[in-house]
């Protein structure tokens, strides 16, 4: 399904190296999304669903988002913000949207990823970013941390390792996926 995802993401136009954000609740379609983001070698601005106002507005433009995955609850959000989004110019939505979108944006449909081929292109570099997280902003506006595909396989495998993960067991992550 990922691979279905990269090939769908491509059919959009989003290319290698693009930065797409995700605006999306902790779920099958956010897992789809991001190793689908991945595999195509975008790079996933992954976004605390708690943000609203100003903050929001922040992390969007300072990552310059063209792109956005955005679950249709979280539409309103940044439909308010709309008007202070100058980079954001597709958004991608997952469910049915209530509310009429902005026109200056290309809307696209996430239940169309199932109807496509599996991704066959190229993989990206290890040294290529994987996604931008950003900081709780404690001290100042949050700040974007690049990191590359190789920071989070060796992650995933450092955690695997630690804990002694195996195939049979199940791990419950507590966490947002965004974090």
């Amino acid at each position: 399904q990922a691979l279905q995802a990269a090939t769908f993401f491509n059919s959009l136009g989003i290319s290698a190296g693009d930065k797409v954000g995700v605006f999306m609740a902790s779920g099958c379609d956010f897992v789809r999304v991001w190793l689908g983001l991945g595999r195509r070698g975008a790079a996933s601005v992954l976004l605390n669903t708690e943000l609203s106002g100003d903050f929001l507005k922040h992390q969007l433009n300072h990552a310059e988002l063209r792109w956005l995955v955005v679950h249709a609850a979280l539409l309103p959000w940044l439909v308010a913000l709309s008007p202070h989004l100058p980079h954001l110019q597709h958004v991608v939505v997952v469910g049915d949207p209530a509310d009429p979108l902005p026109s200056h944006w290309t809307v696209s449909t996430w239940r169309a990823y199932s109807d496509c081929a599996p991704w066959s292109g190229p993989m990206p570099a290890a040294s290529d970013t994987a996604c931008i997280m950003f900081t709780s902003g404690t001290s100042g506006p949050s700040k974007g941390v690049l990191m590359p595909h190789a920071h989070c396989v060796l992650y995933g495998v450092g955690a695997i390792e630690c804990l002694q993960i195996e195939q049979s067991d199940r791990y419950y992550i507590s966490l947002p996926l965004f974090h």
